[in-house]
């Protein structure tokens, strides 16, 4: 029994340092050459200042505004390899709250290139729409842009800080003591920072 787990161990022995040896000369699988790639969720918090230009028969007023809070929630795909223009496409639901609450919907498509695996630039253009809030609901869907900076943490997660301009126009409704009186034409610009924690998969 003795020589028996004696010739036992002295096998696990061998098969172990052959195992190293072999193993010391694996080569580790070769990098895809991706700083981030695949299907992207995204919590983004812009930070906007609006501005607002209104025409009604002869009269123009101008106004500004910043809502006291904005939050959003992006899905969308990325493909950012190492050195080479790559490119992200996202849809976005925002929710901005100020004296009453108003919801984005948006659109974007940005070209990128990564300097290596943790650092990207990228930029492109947006489209949005209201999808509710009072008056701002009644704009038309408007082209915008976006730039940002990309901080790739490891191959998963990921932090965008940059800036973007949101554009919508038409007519919103003009009101007196209730009742609607006419339209107003109406141009709305929203621009700020945006900050993002993306998660890729």
């Amino acid at each position: 029994m003795k020589n028996q787990i004696t010739a036992f161990l002295a096998m696990a022995l061998l098969t172990s340092m052959s195992f190293a040896q072999n193993a010391s000369t694996l080569k580790l699988p070769a990098d895809d050459g991706f700083s981030s790639k695949g299907l992207r969720i995204s919590l983004v918090k812009p930070t906007l200042d609006s501005k607002i230009k209104l025409k009604y028969e002869g009269l123009s007023f101008d106004g500004t505004g910043k809502p006291d809070s904005a939050l959003g929630l992006a899905v969308g795909y990325a493909s950012l390899p190492v050195q080479e223009l790559g490119w992200t496409a996202n849809v976005a639901y925002i929710e901005a709250k100020a004296e009453s609450t108003a919801n984005i919907a948006r659109i974007d498509g940005n070209l990128g290139y990564a300097f290596n695996k943790y650092v990207h630039l990228k930029g492109g253009l947006n489209a949005m729409k209201f999808t509710s809030g009072n008056g701002v609901k009644d704009l038309n869907a408007g082209l915008g842009f976006q730039a940002s900076l990309g901080l790739q943490l490891n191959r998963n997660i990921g932090l965008d800080v940059g800036y973007s301009e949101l554009n919508s126009s038409g007519k919103t409704p003009v009101t007196s003591r209730g009742e609607e009186v006419g339209r107003a034409d109406t141009e709305m610009k929203m621009t700020g920072l945006e900050v993002a924690l993306t998660g890729t998969f």
